[in-house]
């Protein structure tokens, strides 16, 4: 019996070994993960596109990553469902001292005796058969597993939309800063030229103060631009799952090909591949398996039971066995039961309603953000004539104010007017992107766009 006890004990500390190193296994693998994001520091520089960005993300994001594990939550739920099939195992030991005093009119003193001993138990029990209730409800955590993998899914569709609105913002910011850069620059000349026309005569120093006024304006307007240009950065890099780096450039631009797409053929695709739309049917279906499970309650258990024990005493041995089948009901009761059922289908329904609710604002979104697409496209047009307009316009008020024939009233006027075209036009472009890229969120895809590009398409008098 002692051999059989430090087989035991020897198994138990292997079993201990094998837990310990697996624990170091995991803590090194999290510790290489965290070495990954070492990589990206200040000291190196980067030049990321925008695919880059997204993949990093899809790495580095900590919102992603806890829906990651959160599936393997659910998942292992439908592990645990199935387990009850599997036997249920009791061990236990017994050691008891009992002690006899005899007294009596044949016996001439009283005498003692001990006993002492040790039982050991082992006990299984085991399912064999519940009329389906495992089954049920198994299926229901299947597909509540499959419904949070949808969620992930979701959840890395809306950070790819955050990345590209972030990453479109720092592309405007950048073209914002590059407007007021030449604007400085055509102001440092203009305040030249009153300066040079005030010295001989020809101009009042209203204009030498005007062309000062002007460019501490656009110097301002410069400053501002370069610390929107920050935040942004600051706002990608935190989407990236990368905070505190932002020693990195971007290599593309703000886009404007095309879309043509029907909005017939973009709500059949979100139909079929939203994946909020499929985790709220995989609701569906979950609440549909767990009322299939809570009918089944007042099914019995069939299963298969044994045990056996074996002891020592000083004065006797004990073993004793046991095997058999029973067909039982545990803890029934036929009222909570009732309700549960009562719950399961009120459930059911409501994801039902929830899944058409869903289905009705994913409905809406994509057809307002397909309109606003348009409307953006509709604007980028306009905002490009008033460009080129604005732009002639401040030629000729330039020529005009060298030949001595304009103020510099009518100069600041024709400045403006160009400035807030060019910003305009910017802006124009960003608003396409980020609609196009809300529109793919909602859709739940990427959009296919041609290769023409709307100003080809207007330079080609083609729209």
């Amino acid at each position: 019996m002692m051999k059989l006890y430090k087989k035991i004990f020897l198994t138990l500390f292997i079993f201990i070994l094998f837990v310990q190193s697996s624990y170091a296994i995991t803590e090194k693998k999290e510790n290489v993960q965290q070495n990954a994001k070492a990589e990206y520091t200040n000291e190196t520089h980067s030049v990321f596109s925008l695919k880059d960005c997204i993949n990093i993300a899809i790495e580095h994001n900590p919102s992603i990553k806890s829906s990651i594990y959160n599936e393997e939550v659910y998942k292992s739920k439908i592990g645990q469902a199935w387990a009850s099939f599997f036997p249920e195992l009791t061990a236990g030991i017994d050691v008891s001292r009992t002690s006899n005093r005899y007294s009596g009119n044949n016996v001439p003193f009283r005498s003692m005796s001990y006993t002492m001993g040790y039982i050991p138990t082992v006990s299984a029990d085991m399912l064999l058969f519940d009329f389906g209730k495992t089954k049920a409800t198994a299926d229901y955590a299947k597909r509540t597993y499959e419904s949070k993998k949808e969620d992930t899914k979701e959840n890395i569709n809306s950070i790819i939309y955050d990345i590209k609105y972030a990453y479109f913002n720092i592309l405007f910011a950048q073209a914002q800063i590059k407007v007021y850069e030449d604007t400085v620059k055509d102001y440092e000349m203009q305040l030249s030229q009153a300066q040079a026309f005030y010295d001989i005569g020809k101009k009042a120093k209203i204009d030498v103060v005007t062309a000062e006024y002007n460019l501490g304006k656009a110097k301002l307007n410069l400053v501002k631009s370069k610390n929107i240009l920050q935040v942004a950065r600051v706002q990608l890099s935190k989407i990236m799952g990368i905070p505190e780096y932002t020693n990195y450039e971007l290599s593309d631009e703000l886009i404007l090909n095309d879309f043509d797409e029907t909005f017939e053929n973009l709500i059949k695709t979100t139909y079929d591949v939203r994946p909020e739309l499929i985790s709220s049917k995989k609701i569906v279906e979950a609440a549909k398996m767990n009322l299939r499970a809570q009918r089944r309650n007042y099914t019995p258990d069939l299963g298969i039971f044994g045990s056996y024990s074996y002891g020592k005493s000083n004065e006797y041995n004990v073993s004793s066995g046991q095997v058999g089948v029973g067909l039982e009901y545990s803890g029934l009761n036929i009222m909570k039961v009732k309700k549960q059922i009562d719950e399961a289908k009120a459930q059911y329904n409501k994801s039902l309603a929830d899944y058409e609710d869903t289905k009705n604002t994913i409905y809406f979104n994509v057809k307002e953000n397909y309109l606003s697409l348009q409307t953006a496209k509709e604007s980028i047009i306009i905002a490009k004539l008033a460009l080129d307009e604005a732009k002639e316009q401040y030629r000729q008020v330039i020529g005009r104010y060298k030949a001595g024939v304009s103020d510099a009233i009518e100069l600041k006027d024709g400045e403006n007017t160009y400035l807030n075209a060019r910003l305009d036009f910017y802006n124009a472009m960003l608003n396409y992107n980020t609609t196009a890229a809300s529109l793919e969120k909602e859709v739940g895809v990427p959009l296919e766009f041609s290769d023409k590009t709307i100003l080809n398409k207007i330079k080609n008098k083609e729209i």
